[in-house]
């Protein structure tokens, strides 16, 4: 079942998912948002403190963040998803990072709130879990595990505006890189189907469904009165991307900066955000959110 073995800059060994004959996996395999937040927590001074805290990781696929959290000293830390291949997959990952005694697996639903956990820890964390549907329902998931005095953290690829945007697609030059530009710093899995895409229809509906995702978590959040927070620099750059001259770099001058106003005030905000290197392709531009609730807010 287990395909390629990474070892990740923060020394946890993920061993990716081999190609599932009957259905996509996407969460069998590593993506940037993943790496990107398993960096934050090892590096950034924004980061909050987690050993010995409890954790969730939400739509965890490889489990590679709550591991991450686990070999820094994060207790207990749950790793959940909701496909039995991929249960199987985070446990080989447990037993190969020899952390089996504070992660554990879990069977999550987002559709099903009898799965969900009854103790509500103390970190919930989820990555590139934003890439289909309206967003709402992985939110109300959150926010169902978020207890006052809890921090969530969610990393997602940036994604462009408007499809519309994107260079000519009756040329085919274009087209051909646009593509490659799409694809690029996806897993090589993933990479090769991305790259065999013809369709120009097929790959704006790809980019404007990332984008419908991510917006439409944010105006569920905002409906349910959590508080939104967006990791950046003192420029207000949006910091995330690991793609730096350094391995550090990514994350340095950083503080999470509240996301105020209305649901298209915050995803206008979103939508919006600058980059220090606006030429990456959209999987590489990565944003950092922090959620909590009001004090006065209840579940």
């Amino acid at each position: 079942m287990a395909g390629t073995e990474i070892r990740t800059d923060e020394g946890v060994v993920i061993f990716e998912g081999s190609p599932h004959k009957a259905k996509v996996l996407y969460g069998n395999l590593l993506w940037t948002g993943a790496l990107a937040l398993s960096k934050f927590f090892a590096t950034s001074s924004a980061a909050p403190p987690v050993k010995g805290r409890s954790c969730l990781e939400l739509g965890a696929g490889t489990g590679v963040v709550g591991l991450t959290l686990g070999s820094m000293g994060a207790e207990p830390v749950f790793i959940t998803d909701n496909e039995p291949e991929l249960l199987l997959l985070m446990k080989k990952n447990i037993e190969a990072n020899n952390l089996s005694d504070r992660v554990q697996t879990f069977c999550l639903d987002w559709a099903d709130g009898k799965s969900f956990m009854q103790q509500l820890p103390d970190l919930v964390v989820a990555a590139d879990v934003l890439y289909e549907g309206d967003g709402s329902m992985f939110c109300h998931a959150l926010a169902k595990h978020l207890r006052i005095g809890a921090e969530a953290y969610v990393a997602n690829h940036h994604n462009p505006d408007k499809c519309e945007a994107l260079p000519d697609p009756f040329g085919e030059g274009s087209r051909r890189q646009v593509l490659f530009d799409f694809s690029d710093s996806l897993p090589s899995q993933a990479k090769k189907s991305q790259c065999e895409i013809s369709d120009w229809k097929k790959l704006c509906s790809v980019l404007e469904t990332l984008q419908k995702a991510t917006l439409g978590f944010l105006r569920t959040a905002t409906r349910l009165g959590l508080r939104v927070e967006r990791l950046e620099d003192s420029k207000g750059f949006a910091i995330g991307s690991l793609r730096t001259n350094t391995r550090r770099s990514a994350f340095q001058e950083e503080a999470f900066h509240p996301l105020n106003g209305n649901a298209d005030a915050i995803c206008t905000m979103v939508r919006g955000a600058k980059f220090h290197q606006p030429d990456l392709s959209p999987m590489e531009h990565i944003q950092i959110f922090r959620l909590s609730r009001p004090i006065s807010h209840n579940l």
